[in-house]
């Protein structure tokens, strides 16, 4: 009678062996499907958070957004006559001559402008900087410019900086600035009384010996 516990010939124990690896591997898949499958469950359910819930961060530019609120004008009050402004003009784009052009085209306009210079600030939209006494040439001002932010700082003048950003071709047309001398002008959204808004430190400074301006 022939042996019935022959050992395993090396061919056998190969194949024996692969096949233990096989379901080795076939078992560890799966078990991450499993698992897979029951994370999925759970974010659909909301029982679990998923990594790309939450927005994904993008940089933004220095002092774009202002750091106060922007205060309301008194009911009633109208458009302030171009000639009584006296406006600062100064560029923080980084684009040669941008200031410079600004300021002529908004002293044809019938504005004053006393310094055209420089801003190390980065921002993107045009920046209407004004004081306590500045706030209705202030509204004036922003009439003229596209997307223009304000901001109120603590000068006891009545002067308005311009600070222009990185946009460009901010000023508007004359026939796109909606003021009208016998009507008052509106608040901006979300406006607060003058007396709650916190000035800014400072107005910004010029360089005026740069030649971008």
């Amino acid at each position: 009678m022939a042996n019935q516990h022959q050992p395993p010939t090396p061919r056998e124990l190969r194949r024996r062996h692969m096949h233990e690896r096989q379901a080795v591997v076939f078992g560890v898949l799966l078990a991450a499907l499993a698992l897979v499958g029951v994370g999925a469950a759970g974010i659909m359910t909301g029982a679990i958070s998923s990594p790309f819930s939450k927005p994904i961060a993008t940089p933004t530019q220095k002092d774009d957004a202002m750091t106060t609120a922007v205060p309301c004008l008194p009911k009633g009050t109208k458009p302030v006559k171009y000639s009584e402004i006296t406006l600062n003009v100064y560029n923080a784009s980084g684009q040669p001559g941008l200031a410079r052009s600004t300021a002529d085209a908004l002293t044809e306009r019938g504005f004053t402008i006393k310094k055209v210079g420089n801003d190390s600030s980065k921002i993107v939209a045009p920046r209407v900087v004004f004081g306590k006494r500045g706030l209705y040439r202030a509204y004036t001002v922003a009439a003229q410019l596209k997307d223009a932010k304000l901001a109120y700082d603590g000068r006891k003048d009545g002067s308005v900086d311009v600070v222009l950003g990185t946009e460009s071709h901010v000023l508007l047309a004359t026939k796109d600035v909606h003021l009208n001398a016998k009507k008052a002008m509106k608040s901006a959204p979300g406006c607060v009384p003058l007396a709650k808004v916190t000035p800014l430190p400072a107005a910004p400074k010029a360089t005026p010996k740069s030649t971008s301006k």
